[in-house]
């Protein structure tokens, strides 16, 4: 049984079936671009509202102290 080899037409046609089945470098990169943008804002996102949580907490925490004190006051 004799070896066959590829010919440019079959290496052509076999480039064209597979084009369609796997991600080229600058598809994947235009990808991984695109998620890491969308991370980056859901960071921020996150970033932002852990900042409020913290604010928040702490004007809690002031409202909580000058409510005891009222409540000292008034108790006396």
């Amino acid at each position: 049984m004799g070896h066959m080899t590829l010919t440019q037409i079959d290496l052509d046609q076999l480039e064209e079936r597979l084009s369609g089945v796997f991600a080229t470098k600058k598809e994947i990169a235009e990808y991984k671009s695109s998620l890491m943008d969308k991370l980056d804002k859901i960071l921020k996102e996150i970033l932002s509202s852990r900042e409020e949580q913290t604010v928040l907490a702490h004007q809690v925490s002031g409202h909580e102290d000058r409510i005891q004190a009222l409540e000292v006051k008034s108790a006396s």
